[in-house]
């Protein structure tokens, strides 16, 4: 019987009443409802970047740490997109003598301020779209770079003093030795004061010195060719006598080869001076390999390899070497 009594109580202790349960259920659903919400209270909150482009301030770090290349490049034509008119001055400045110095210099503190002032003055998207806008300028100078190397290269090697033309040097004729002075065949050069300093009386060509005439000479080895070319000149010289004839000497130097080659080597033009230098000596230098128009009194030459552009530029020469004689006087 006790052990009876004992099992109802134990059966009574399991047993939940209908109110506590109901109070258990509201707080299982209280607690779902608390971690929902925490659940709803988690964000994750992206800061939107500040984008000041275009109104003059100040560019973020990311932006001016870098060296504006394009703006270094390009300097006053960069100046020109981004209203830095200041950088208009280089090339001015680039016009006085050592101006490149300065003008190197605006283009060094135009790479270096460049970001900051293209970031200023335009609105962009991102920096993305900024660091593009300023590689454009970078690319197009290298574009512009190459264009220009294709078009001057092949000017540079027909202009080369070493450049042979392959029919001719298959022939027998002159054989033109390119030196320092055939490369700057298109500028006036100066005669060295020297020549007239050490230039004696009784060395060869001295009158040349004293002339009041000038002067288109050469020297070639005699043959076919060289002859031809002798008379080429000729011809030209007299078609245009009325102009040049009292005012210049025509002096073909034509030599008789001692060697038995078709090229003039220092055993043909032994050139004997009284001393270190003379006239003759700097006449077989210098116009050797090219034709010499010559202003003994204004200490100037002009030196061509073309037969053709002797006697024009003779008469070019003859304007205005008489100009700045008349200006002197």
């Amino acid at each position: 019987m006790t052990d009876i009594n004992n099992y109802d109580d134990n059966q009574q202790n399991d047993e939940t009443s209908i109110e506590d349960f109901l109070n258990t259920e509201d707080q299982i659903k209280s607690d779902k409802i608390e971690i929902t919400k925490k659940k709803q209270e988690r964000r994750i909150h992206i800061e939107k970047y500040d984008n000041n482009s275009g109104m003059g301030d100040v560019a973020p770090y990311s932006i001016t740490r870098y060296f504006n290349w394009g703006a270094f490049l390009f300097n006053w034509i960069w100046g020109l997109k981004y209203k830095k008119f200041t950088l208009l001055l280089i090339p001015l400045i680039c016009i006085i003598p050592y101006g490149f110095i300065i003008a190197i210099i605006l283009a060094f503190i135009a790479g270096t301020k460049g970001n900051q002032w293209a970031w200023e003055e335009i609105q962009y998207q991102n920096e993305e779209d900024f660091h593009n806008a300023q590689k454009a300028w970078v690319k197009a100078w290298f574009i512009l770079a190459a264009i220009a190397l294709v078009i001057t290269v092949p000017i540079l090697l027909l202009n080369n003093p070493n450049h042979k033309d392959t029919a001719d040097s298959n022939q027998k004729n002159e054989k033109e030795t390119p030196t320092y002075y055939n490369f700057i065949s298109t500028s006036e050069l100066k005669i060295p004061q020297e020549i007239y300093d050490e230039t004696d009386v009784q060395d060869a060509n001295y009158e040349l010195l004293l002339s009041n005439k000038y002067i288109i000479y050469w020297l070639r080895p005699k043959n076919e060719k060289t002859l031809e070319n002798k008379k080429y000149i000729e011809d030209e010289f007299n078609k245009n006598a009325a102009q040049l004839k009292d005012k210049f000497i025509l002096y073909p130097d034509i030599k008789e080869l001692k060697t038995g080659t078709d090229t003039i080597s220092d055993i043909d033009i032994e050139a004997n001076c009284i001393n270190k230098n003379c006239i003759n000596k700097w006449l077989y230098k210098t116009c050797e390999s090219g034709y010499c128009i010559i202003n003994p009194r204004g200490k100037v030459y002009y030196k061509t390899r073309d037969k053709a552009k002797v006697i024009p530029k003779a008469i070019n020469l003859l304007i205005k070497w008489t100009e700045e004689e008349q200006q002197q006087q």
